[in-house]
């Protein structure tokens, strides 16, 4: 298989690859694959998954927008009224998806329902109210990060935040690619009543969602 890679960009001190393998798009940092289009699915079934732990959610916040994938999976499954806050803070992945790579799902940014931020989660989650849902995909999971900064957003005070942004039955998920059920105790921590969900790649589970219910 081919690799190459396409173009670098520097953001906040650091390098990031675009990088092609095939026909699967990665998004690198060192030796670290940040993001990649090779394995959608997961991230398409946990936006999906939106009316399973939060019937009704008219306001959906997705924390990390990727390659649009959990956007998707949120929308697919929406009425025209709901109202879809996604959160980004690395500009160099808010320009490729909504440009060379908006084709990966559909042109999301496009959407009338969603609105783009271009902030840190953590911040954004602290000044919210009334939101229906907060679906995370920022990092591997909830006991690895990406960058040192997202670690605060699994810690009680960010936590806490997130119980005070949702509304009565409104849902909290992490988006994990392996297995941190230690992670469940710190959604009872917070007041919300915790559930795991399966997500599957081409029918195996290959990646977990770690819900929290207020």
């Amino acid at each position: 298989m081919r690799t190459e890679i396409v173009r670098t960009i520097e953001e906040a001190g650091q390098t990031l690859a675009l990088r092609k393998r095939g026909e699967a798009w990665d998004v690198v940092l060192g030796s670290v694959v940040l993001l990649s289009s090779a394995a959608l699915e997961t991230e398409l079934s946990f936006g999906r998954m939106v009316t399973d732990v939060a019937p009704g959610a008219k306001r959906v916040l997705v924390g990390g927008l990727g390659f649009g994938a959990t956007v998707r999976g949120v929308l697919d499954v929406s009425g025209p009224d709901t109202e879809v806050l996604v959160v980004e803070k690395l500009k160099a992945i808010c320009e490729l998806t909504r440009g060379e790579l908006s084709h990966l799902a559909g042109d999301v940014l496009a959407d009338p329902r969603v609105c783009l931020v271009h902030d840190d989660v953590v911040d954004v989650i602290a000044r919210e109210h009334g939101l229906g849902a907060i679906l995370l995909d920022v990092d591997n999971g909830p006991e690895w990060a990406s960058f040192r900064t997202n670690a605060r957003l699994y810690a009680p005070g960010a936590l806490a935040a997130a119980h005070a942004a949702l509304v009565p039955g409104g849902a909290y998920a992490v988006w994990s690619g392996y297995k941190a059920d230690a992670f469940l105790g710190k959604l009872r921590a917070a007041k919300l009543t915790p559930r795991i969900v399966e997500l599957r790649e081409k029918g195996v589970v290959q990646a977990r969602a770690y819900v929290g219910v207020k």
